[in-house]
């Protein structure tokens, strides 16, 4: 970590390169335009356009209807993200089935809607709605609090200092469940005691809280599963528990297997040697012949990953084959940690350090290995 101390002695734009990669004051696709995004690297209006599950539906019956015919496909075209959805608070009162059935265009719309208005995005914050809140007594917020769920708990848990206290005085055994839930292959080296810092630790080190979310909730879309879908999954299944591969582990959300999450330790001698690094997998129906789609959820500095986790592998996209398996796809993501490709790339300016300045680079990466992907090995502790 001796390296990390030089870093503003560098004079190749390693700075600006930590500083844009850290600070999300704006959203880095509408530069704000939309309005806030509350630190994370993207706003919620444009999450729902780059990562929206409209053409989820047309792309899964081309999938079903040409199983096996040929559709002239050059191979060139950009593949949809499979399973996306906007950010959509789930109503306490609605069965799933109904929530998932939700278009996705109508929220896009209504958040549309809302910057034109005077309430939206862009509204000052209600100064005599704040003092009221403060003035609500212990009782009346936990009432309100108690029909919450874990995630929204969390999110209250970050409005102020007061909220915070409450929560983790008055119903700590929460958080215990809501990391096991979250993060089931969260396994600390250390017992832990504060289970709140340990999911906001989490939560900090992760890409796109829009994505969590949307792995906590794991909605699922209404489509029949295929017979060879189900049994190529169950043999994956059944591998990676018996013979995993080293230093990868992964596992089912749930019982559609859509939704998975994975961990892959940093390859020692890499300046992410010693980190846990946990990746998100959404697997459609039309598996395997339409390719998972696989993001970090822990920041990583690297070329070929993006700010918001999104990987630049190509067995991922234009080059994915039936041989391919979670399995392998897996391996392919942990060698490239040691061997990136900076000519195509997501990250064209940690491209640059990395071929200019292999030092500084080793040294951002490694202190982002620290800070983000050792959350295993710290003691948590009231």
């Amino acid at each position: 970590m001796a390296g990390c101390s030089n870093w503003d002695n560098q004079n190749v734009g390693s700075d600006n390169i930590q500083t844009n990669l850290q600070r999300s004051s704006c959203c880095y696709v509408c530069n704000g335009y939309y309005g806030s995004c509350f630190d994370e690297q993207i706003c919620q209006t444009c999450h729902l356009f780059l990562f929206s599950e409209e053409l989820t539906q047309a792309v899964q019956e081309d999938v079903h209807n040409t199983m096996g015919v040929e559709d002239g496909d050059s191979g060139n075209d950009e593949p949809a993200d499979i399973f996306y959805n906007g950010f959509q608070r789930p109503i306490q009162d609605v069965p799933l089935d109904a929530r998932e059935q939700a278009a996705p265009s109508q929220d896009l719309a209504r958040r549309l809607q809302l910057l034109s208005e005077s309430s939206g995005l862009h509204s000052q914050p209600f100064d005599d709605d704040s003092d009221y809140f403060q003035e609500l007594p212990p009782e009346v917020l936990l009432t309100v609090f108690s029909y919450l769920d874990d995630f929204s708990l969390w999110c209250v848990s970050k409005v102020c200092t007061r909220w915070n206290q409450l929560l983790r005085s008055h119903i700590p055994q929460t958080w215990r469940r809501f990391v096991v839930n979250c993060w089931p292959l969260y396994q600390p080296l250390k017992p832990v005691d504060d289970w709140l810092s340990v999911s906001s630790a989490l939560f900090s080190s992760s890409s796109c809280l829009l994505c969590i979310r949307r792995m906590y909730y794991r909605p699922h879309a209404e489509c029949q599963e295929n017979s060879w879908r189900r049994r190529r999954l169950r043999h994956e299944v059944k591998n990676l528990k018996t013979d995993p591969p080293e230093g990868i582990r992964a596992i089912s959300l749930d019982n559609h297997w859509c939704h998975w999450q994975a961990t892959i330790l940093g390859p020692a001698g890499s300046p992410f040697e010693g980190g846990k690094f946990f990746l998100y997998i959404q697997i459609p129906y039309g598996y395997p012949m339409t390719p998972p789609v696989v993001r970090f959820v822990t920041k990583i500095f690297h070329p070929n990953i993006s700010r918001h986790g999104d990987i630049g592998l190509d067995s991922l996209h234009y080059n994915w084959s039936l041989a391919l398996t979670i399995a392998k796809v897996l391996i392919s993501i942990q060698s490239l940690l040691t061997d990136p490709f900076c000519d195509v790339c997501m990250e064209p300016g940690i491209a640059q350090l990395y071929k200019n300045d292999r030092q500084t680079y080793n040294s951002i990466a490694r202190y982002w290995t620290h800070r983000f992907a050792m959350n295993d090995i710290l003691t948590w502790t009231s």
